[in-house]
């Protein structure tokens, strides 16, 4: 994970994403881990070269020791042998003279299982059978004694003791005469050879070891084994075995060829899968190699602290670098989110500051589009009906044409167009007519190239929907990039919201000039002495300062009207009295239709009554869904909630919306009045854009509340349904995900589904649930239509 994060910030940082400094610091670690890395690559492997050569050479120097005791043990035996062919007895060549005497060195030497005495035509007498039957002239042991030499032979098959394996040492018999010491005096007489058993020669180098798991093995001058753990492969002079040389183990092969070229070295290989060190030599008294098998570990057992000691320093390495990658990756973020937040707050302090929406929007985009390096940021108003975008504020890159008006891409479904942006498609937009603000440009098309930019919903208060651009010669949208564009989506959003209630607001309250501007000299107040300031904080003020004047005037006007029935019935009076007033009294009467004034006047203050009496309504409402919660919960009646929210959206009722009320009969329950009122708006809201689509069907938005009965308790259900379009199953199995249902659900507006779902849940212990379509009777051609059902525990 951090090499992934820090390949990306790489990334961005030669794209330009991050600042100079940073491209220093990163090509600064990149040189110190480079550089480190080497050199202590570097300085592991040697020091492990030398203390494996100096092992090396150590298991060689012992291997050679040893090696020399099993040379000095045969080379004894061939003395022994000489001497003996040296004695009188022996060179006599009388089987019944040497015969015992060869009989008591058998039992003195005991190294050899017997001696036999051959004559020069092969024949031969031996110290276990006496004289044998058959002649041994064509031995390779006796033709070598009778040409002076004194031989040990390979291993052979002995042809007087039961097909047993030895290993024959011959020497040459000179007579009596001649100077034993002058081998070239006289040619042999004879041969006497003795008889060593290869289970022997196996024992004696069996002793030759270097921990354990080693083993040892003999080859003679053709490959073939003479002592070798694997008896299968065992060979002798009359049962011939596969040389080695012609192994399938190649590696075993190239050791055989070492050794049968009489080398000595010490060589790291794989014999049988096994990683093993071979020491191998020569014998000097015999035509044979032999060699030591030692398992890799029993040498490499010495580079333990090495390994430790390179261990250690790698995860000490690796530490400083992952420190160094987090220190680098949170500059590089602390660098992005200080000027997110920068820009964040001059937005929000333009918004406090009652800015116009214009230069609000006009503003936001060219700090985007220079905080991103963006090619273009543009802010557009998205219509449904005719599935175009009207870009209506925009930053681009100096020397590129502006793209403002309306566009819309051809060749699509109705609606298509704001899926491909969801999905962030190649989209190619045509230019369909001519901005109010910008007249007439030339430029007919935009290109939206995939990867390579971002559209982010603006989602306001009214079914208008905006989409806030970001476009990009590079790969874009990024997590980083997408959460900058979504904190300015949501500002803006707050942005557009209060200045729309604003001007519903003014739009409303026009008539009270006096009012007007005390709230306008409280706005300005509040905008000055809160710095953190929020839109229901502003409401639940204005709400505060209009219900007051608001209830002075309505309670006068019931007076007013009193005292003007009282005038009225004493003009009335006056008149039945005074039939014939004075001539200029008649000439008021006429001048102002004293008639027509008396039956208007108790109109006109009752029009009065009901006006106040409906803003009373209204800003009763308004306070109680504005203001923000206590710290601890309060008894509310759920009924009284939801009518005062349905008040307050009347004005996005259209006519022909039917809305049906079933209330059953529930206590009030403990709750936060205000987070709960704040779910019931945003359900409410999103089942009236549901239902305003409708063109071909009967509206109809149905609100029930009932008791039900859990296991767990009593609960008071409330199910808010509409006859709209359904939500699609993919959509439903992820409508409380908190970046998904918003984005996914055109017509929802306000809290996020997943607050709604946390306030309900978390907050209150409750159930919120979803269902589409609806099983119910206002399910119609439109898709299903939709049902969210609210449940919350009665305390």
């Amino acid at each position: 994970m951090k090499w992934w994060k820090l390949t990306r910030l790489l990334q961005a940082g030669f794209k330009g994403k991050y600042n100079f400094p940073y491209k220093i610091a990163l090509l600064i670690l990149g040189a110190t881990i480079l550089a480190a890395s080497i050199i202590g690559c570097i300085s592991y492997h040697s020091a492990r070269r030398l203390i494996v050569d100096n092992l090396e050479r150590n298991a060689l120097l012992e291997v050679k020791q040893r090696g020399n005791k099993i040379d000095r043990w045969i080379g004894t035996r061939k003395a022994e042998i000489e001497l003996l062919a040296n004695t009188p007895p022996v060179r006599s060549m009388n089987w019944y003279v040497a015969g015992p005497y060869l009989k008591s060195e058998v039992n003195r030497l005991q190294e050899f299982q017997h001696f036999a005495l051959i004559d020069s035509d092969g024949s031969y007498f031996t110290t276990k059978v006496g004289r044998a039957l058959i002649n041994v002239s064509d031995r390779q042991h006796f033709k070598k004694a009778m040409a002076g030499e004194v031989y040990v032979s390979d291993p052979t098959i002995s042809r007087t003791l039961k097909q047993q394996s030895i290993v024959p040492i011959s020497a040459p018999v000179r007579s009596n005469s001649a100077n034993y010491r002058d081998t070239t005096a006289q040619k042999p007489i004879g041969v006497i050879n003795g008889v060593i058993s290869i289970d022997r020669i196996a024992e004696v180098v069996g002793k030759l070891e270097y921990g354990a798991g080693t083993y040892a093995f003999v080859l003679n001058s053709q490959g073939i084994p003479i002592v070798y753990p694997d008896a299968r492969l065992i060979g002798n002079i009359d049962k011939p075995a596969p040389s080695l040389l012609q192994s399938a183990d190649a590696n075993l092969a190239n050791v055989a060829r070492e050794m049968v070229y009489q080398k000595t070295g010490i060589l790291l290989t794989k014999i049988n899968e096994a990683k093993v060190y071979v020491a191998y030599l020569p014998l000097e008294q015999a035509e044979w190699s032999i060699a030591l098998v030692i398992p890799s570990h029993n040498l490499e057992k010495e580079l333990i602290p090495l390994n430790i000691l390179a261990a250690a320093a790698a995860i000490l390495f690796a530490t400083a670098i992952f420190a160094a990658i987090a220190a680098l990756i949170l500059f590089a973020k602390n660098g992005i989110r200080t000027r997110t937040e920068a820009i964040l707050h001059r937005l929000t302090g333009r918004i406090r500051a009652g800015l116009g929406i214009d230069r609000i929007l006009q503003t936001t985009v060219e700090e985007l589009g220079t905080l991103l390096k963006l090619d273009r940021a543009i802010f557009g108003w998205y219509d449904p009906r005719q599935d175009t975008v009207e870009f209506c504020w925009e930053y681009c890159r100096k020397g590129l044409p502006q793209r403002l008006g309306i566009f819309g891409a051809t060749g699509g479904p109705s609606g298509d167009l704001a899926a491909r942006l969801q999905r962030c498609e190649t989209v190619i937009l045509n230019k369909t007519s001519a901005s109010d603000v910008a007249g007439f440009q030339k430029s007919a098309h935009l290109e939206l190239t995939n990867s390579r930019y971002a559209t982010v919903p603006v989602l306001t208060q009214t079914n208008r929907l905006g989409y806030l651009f970001a476009i990009a010669n590079r790969q874009f949208a990024n997590p980083d990039e997408l959460e900058v564009l979504e904190a300015t989506a949501d500002s803006l959003a707050i942005a557009i919201s209060q200045s729309q209630l604003q001007g519903q607001i003014q739009e409303e309250l026009k008539l009270l000039e006096e009012l007007l501007a005390q709230l306008r000299r409280t706005e300005e107040h509040l905008v000055k002495s809160e710095k953190m300031a929020i839109l229901g904080q502003l409401a639940a003020g204005i709400s505060e300062d209009i219900n007051n004047p608001i209830n002075f005037i309505y309670g006068r006007l019931i007076h007013v009207n009193d005292y003007i029935k009282y005038l009225l019935e004493i003009i009335r009076l006056y008149r039945e009295q005074y039939p014939q007033p004075v001539p200029r009294i008649a000439r008021e009467i006429e001048t102002f239709d004293l008639d027509f004034i008396s039956q208007d006047l108790p109109a006109t203050l009752n029009s009065l009554k009901i006006g106040t009496d409906r803003i009373r309504q209204l800003v009763v409402a308004f306070r109680k869904i504005s203001l923000p919660d206590e710290a601890n919960k309060e008894r509310t009646n759920v009924r009284e909630s939801i009518d005062n929210i349905l008040l307050l959206l009347a004005h996005r009722l259209s006519p022909k919306v039917l809305v049906v009320k079933e209330y059953n009969n529930q206590p009030p329950i403990l709750c936060y009045p205000g987070q709960l009122s704040q779910v019931f708006t945003n359900i409410l809201s999103s089942a009236i854009d549901a239902v305003n689509s409708l063109d071909n069907s009967e509206p109809i938005i149905t609100i029930k509340t009932d008791i039900v009965e859990h296991f767990s308790g009593r609960f008071i259900a409330v199910s808010i349904a509409h006859n709209g379009c359904r939500i699609p199953p993919e959509i439903q199995q992820r409508i409380f995900d908190p970046f998904g249902a918003t984005k996914s659900m055109k017509n929802f507006t306000g809290l996020r589904l997943s607050a709604c779902y946390k306030i309900i849940v978390e907050l209150h212990g409750g159930i919120f649930t979803v269902q589409s379509p609806v099983q119910s009777e206002i399910e119609s051609q439109t898709g299903g239509g939709a049902e969210f059902i609210v449940q919350l525990p009665i305390v």
